[in-house]
């Protein structure tokens, strides 16, 4: 057999394969569903915010506790700096001594923002994850009752024709998951 008549074969193959793959897929259930939308519009999404909101409050309140007395304290020191010279202030050691405390106390209130946030996003995670747990199951109903072969985010379809199953997603999971327990996570802190 020459080399083109084996070409030919094996292009013919993959155009089959190809139109075979085409057939298949266009008799194939396709649902989609809007996590996003689930998570903003259901019952425990709504609780899961208003827990995420109380918490963030609270950690607002912590960091305003710690900067507000740095804020104080650069503004002493910014009034003790006015007038001063490069060489008056290399020659005051209690002033440099003040200007070291408030850049390390600076950096540490930095630091603590930074494990706050990281917190808030774990706490959010941990909660999101388990109404993730909830929507699989779900999902998995679904798509046995409609004999369906996918489902996909609805944001990631681009074209096609697919089965919206968002609302009954979220009235089922209305009826099952009303709350999930939303505790702050709390980071060890290095010393």
């Amino acid at each position: 057999m020459s080399l083109s008549k084996s070409f030919i074969r094996s292009v013919l193959g993959v155009t089959a394969a190809v139109l075979f793959s085409a057939s298949a897929m266009a008799q194939s259930t396709i649902l989609v569903v809007d996590t996003g939308r689930v998570l903003r519009d259901s019952e425990v999404g709504k609780h899961i915010k208003r827990q995420l909101e109380t918490i963030g409050k609270s950690m607002e309140s912590e960091a305003k506790a710690k900067t507000s007395p740095l804020e104080s304290k650069g503004k002493t020191l910014e009034a003790q700096l006015k007038g001063k010279t490069m060489a008056s202030l290399q020659s005051d050691t209690a002033l440099q001594a003040q200007i070291q405390s408030f850049k390390k106390d600076q950096q540490a209130v930095q630091v603590d923002l930074a494990y706050k946030q990281k917190e808030m996003q774990i706490t959010e995670g941990k909660a999101v994850q388990k109404v993730q747990e909830r929507l699989r199951v779900i999902l998995k109903a679904i798509v046995a009752e409609r004999n369906a072969d996918v489902v996909l985010e609805r944001s990631l379809v681009i074209y096609g024709d697919p089965v919206d199953v968002t609302d009954t997603v979220i009235s089922r999971l209305n009826s099952q998951m009303r709350t999930v327990p939303v505790t702050r996570e709390r980071l060890p802190r290095k010393s």
